[in-house]
């Protein structure tokens, strides 16, 4: 069950970390802030569905989200994964912003949060159209926002067309791998401490969910897991996945 909103105080720093708007001036933020609001969600929680009438779009402040459409057979397909500082559900500001003005929008897809004490932001679609009409400058930020998640999908599906199970599982066990040392880096950066250097980490994502993401079934999804362990490539213990050859594991995600 989704919780309460919480009654955090958000300042024009936490708006800053967002992606979308890090390059907004203290009185941009502080407008942004005025016709937002915080909520907090649970591992599961629907944040919206598709074809529920559309508020404004959202952006992750602590913990993830995904993004998923569901087949007419049933079967859940993760579209993306979407983490801290990301927004989503940016769509209909740009697609078909008559009707958000009008009260006719829907969301385009589903969105559930897969980590306990997740952490969203809801800007309120009417008045941040109000807003970029009078700074033209966040629309092409926007722009370049939306640009680089459509070359994210696309490289998605071509992989789920394109590539077997086990280069997929491959190319995320990789990617998941470097974003973890960027992570890594950049509390370092924030605390100005040293952590411990680790070849491991932690899925961000259950298993069921990585299969649905990957375009497969839990079954498959254990076997490929075991593929690749037995040839030496990582180690798997629950959701901790170490790295055991990177070099031979970027190479087979390529």
């Amino acid at each position: 069950m989704e919780k309460n909103i919480l009654q955090k105080k958000l300042t024009t720093d936490d708006l800053r970390k967002i992606h979308l708007f890090s390059d907004l001036t203290e009185e941009e933020l502080t407008k942004i802030l005025s016709f937002s609001r915080h909520k907090k969600a649970g591992k599961g929680d629907i944040l919206f569905f598709d074809t529920e009438p559309y508020f404004g779009f959202h952006c992750v402040l602590e913990g993830s989200v995904k993004l998923y459409k569901i087949s007419g057979e049933g079967r859940e397909h993760i579209v993306h994964i979407m983490c801290p500082y990301s927004t989503f559900g940016e769509v209909p500001v740009f697609e078909s912003f008559e009707d958000v003005i009008n009260d006719k929008a829907v969301y385009p897809i589903n969105a559930a949060s897969i980590e306990d004490d997740t952490e969203v932001l809801i800007v309120s679609a009417k008045p941040f159209l109000s807003f970029m009409k009078e700074n033209t400058s966040i629309c092409f930020k926007f722009l370049s926002t939306l640009s680089k998640r459509l070359k994210v999908l696309n490289n998605h599906i071509e992989g789920i067309t394109l590539h077997d199970i086990k280069r997929r599982l491959a190319k995320y066990i990789f990617e998941e791998f470097e974003n973890s040392k960027k992570r890594k880096a950049e509390i370092e950066r924030a605390k100005k401490i040293k952590l411990k250097s680790t070849d491991s980490f932690e899925l961000p994502i259950s298993k069921y969910d990585l299969a649905a993401h990957l375009g497969t079934i839990i079954e498959t999804l254990s076997r490929t897991f075991k593929k690749l362990q037995d040839e030496n490539l990582i180690d798997v213990s629950g959701k901790k996945i170490t790295v055991l050859d990177l070099k031979e594991l970027k190479k087979y995600s390529q």
